[in-house]
């Protein structure tokens, strides 16, 4: 364990060293964080759609593979009401944020960073603004919304009326000038299609570059919407003006890093001992690190996805004493200027009505099932095919020492210094076989069990399946010969007991990339539709000459729908286009 904790030392000292060198410092890279949502108008209680763009803006524009999450958070004038994270694969991200039927009524700002970017001097965050209705009460933000009897007031900016950019429609834009590789093709004979109904659409990209883009289809309507951000001012090369950098942060390369600390009541150092973190669930969150003199530990995770139960627990440690754990807050929670007022007027009452009655009518009916998540690749540990055994195709034993005896050749319950120890059968060269000795991974539901008698009285009955990995795995500091991962029925570890000093946290991991497309729609009956939103597809790659065709599911919603794209391509040329049609 120590050799292993000087090659952890060594690594974080390499790390250290490439990034404080005053000559390698010089090539730093710049990153500016975009992110582009599916409108900038919400009914409390809606979802806020999101599509990332990570640029790297040191000499010309182009994603950046370096960072590997984005922090996102939603202020009103006096606070932070909710944050998010978001998963960042090569520049490019995406998720949704559920926003909470309570919020009140007023103007709100999203501010979002990588923790790359919060060395620099003076950071550049990414802002924007939305406005936000609750239909549902009349709390409103305090000083945040001016209420006009009269309605002879000039409208904000209405962004979802007209484009960031000006033009006609059905005009591309790409930069201030060059018109935009990417059109549209309707499958249908104009550009009027009646409600309910599903039609064609042919993306053609018509450039030598990749392009990739997210795509919106919105109803136009009346709320009022605050200027929108814009692209290029993210997407501008600093042409070596590097900003002064500092080293407080480590580049999350892989994931998120979670810090912490561990305090105690006794005299007992836990200094270089090892503290296990896990999520509960399906797959394999498990990350270990040591403990320096102050109590601290970091985590360099593959990043957890979703709100999790995390375990954290010392091994081998003192069972007498008593261990809290905290967790760092990964988020910076800073101000960043005014919010300008919400003016409420008349004009905007019947489309109030008609997105409240969407909002209610979706969470009632579960408009999420049109959800669909995109796949990432979130177990890189567990990434081998294991030897699995589903306990019900077998005959049911009601301890587990049976269970093992009667049909799991690749395990072995053994006492070893008076302490029983499960043993994993492993495969050697010239085919020899041996048994792992105090050293295999037991996991029940994602959590670590480092006393396996835990394991040997714990019910089978709540098993659902057992698989086996009879290979040699490191997990952050530490190697186990063979993991043995149990599944019970729910995931939730019922029965499952643990030592005073394991504590169970809540945390909150990333957002699953998600889009919602309707594909599924026309299997579904009796359900009633009235989408205002009614195709999002946060993370498209257009192809040169390669036109992908998709289809698009009208609501019961009459009226004028846009669909926008935007993006970026490969020679880092901002992509912005829209064109409209009408549902009757």
């Amino acid at each position: 364990m120590k050799i292993e904790k000087y090659i952890y030392s060594a690594a974080a000292l390499l790390l250290m060293i490439v990034y404080t060198s005053p000559v390698l410092s010089q090539s730093r890279v710049t990153e500016r964080l975009y992110l582009s949502t599916d409108r900038s108008s919400y009914i409390a209680g809606e979802d806020l759609w999101i599509s990332g763009y990570c640029l790297d803006v040191t000499n010309s524009v182009k994603l950046s593979p370096l960072s590997s999450v984005a922090y996102i958070e939603l202020h009103n004038v006096s606070s932070v009401v909710l944050t998010a994270k978001i998963l960042l694969v090569n520049g490019r991200g995406s998720g949704h944020i559920n926003l909470p039927p309570n919020l009140p009524t007023g103007n709100y700002r999203v501010v979002a960073y990588t923790k790359y970017m919060l060395n620099e001097e003076s950071p550049n965050l990414f802002v924007k603004d939305i406005s936000i209705y609750n239909v549902l009460s009349n709390e409103k933000v305090p000083g945040n919304v001016v209420v006009e009897e009269t309605d002879n007031t000039t409208r904000q900016n209405e962004a979802d009326q007209t484009p960031r950019i000006g033009g006609s429609p059905h005009q591309s834009i790409a930069g201030a000038s060059n018109l935009s590789p990417v059109e549209i093709k309707f499958g249908v004979g104009g550009r009027v299609v009646p409600a309910n109904s599903s039609f064609p659409i042919k993306l053609v990209n018509n450039g030598s570059d990749l392009i990739t883009a997210n795509i919106s289809v919105v109803k136009i309507d009346s709320l009022s919407a605050l200027s929108g951000s814009s692209f290029h001012k993210y997407a501008t090369p600093i042409n070596g003006k590097t900003p002064v950098m500092t080293d407080k942060y480590i580049p999350e390369f892989e994931g998120e890093i979670i810090y912490g600390r561990v305090n105690h009541e006794s005299d007992l150092s836990l200094e270089d001992k090892v503290v296990f973190l896990s999520a509960v669930g399906r797959g394999s969150d498990i990350y270990s690190s040591f403990i320096d003199n102050n109590g601290s530990f970091k985590f360099f995770t593959n990043s957890i996805f979703g709100e999790r139960e995390i375990v954290l627990q010392i091994p081998n440690s003192d069972s007498n004493s008593l261990f809290t754990y905290e967790i760092f807050d990964p988020f910076v929670r800073s101000k960043n200027g005014d919010i300008p007022k919400l003016i409420l007027t008349k004009r905007i009452e019947s489309t109030l009505n008609e997105r409240g009655i969407e909002m209610q009518i979706g969470r009632r009916f579960g408009v999420d099932t049109l959800y669909e998540r995109i796949p990432v690749d979130k177990d890189p540990l567990l990434k081998k095919n294991p030897i699995v055994y589903k306990l019900d195709d077998y005959t049911r034993f009601p301890v587990m020492s049976e269970v093992v005896i009667e049909y799991v050749p690749e395990l072995r319950f053994r006492r070893l210094d008076g302490i029983r120890d499960l043993q994993m059968r492993l495969e050697e060269g010239f085919n020899l076989l041996s048994f792992s000795r105090a050293n295999t991974l037991v996991l029940i539901d994602g959590i670590p069990i480092f006393d396996h008698n835990k394991l040997y009285n714990y019910d089978p009955l709540k098993v659902k399946t057992l698989s086996i990995y009879p290979s040699q795995y490191f997990i952050g500091i530490s190697s186990f010969d063979g993991v043995a991962s149990f599944q019970t029925y729910k995931g939730d570890y019922p029965g499952l007991t643990f030592s005073k000093n394991v504590r169970i946290l809540d945390f909150q991991g990333l957002l699953y990339p998600t889009k919602t497309v309707a594909s599924k729609l026309p299997e579904i009956k009796n359900f009633p539709d009235m989408r205002s939103l009614l195709y999002w597809d946060p993370q498209m790659e257009l192809a040169p000459s390669v036109n992908p065709e998709f289809f698009i599911h009208t609501s019961s919603l009459p009226g004028t729908y846009r669909i926008t794209i935007e993006g970026i391509s490969s020679k880092g040329d901002v992509i912005e286009f829209y064109t409209e049609f009408t549902v009757k």
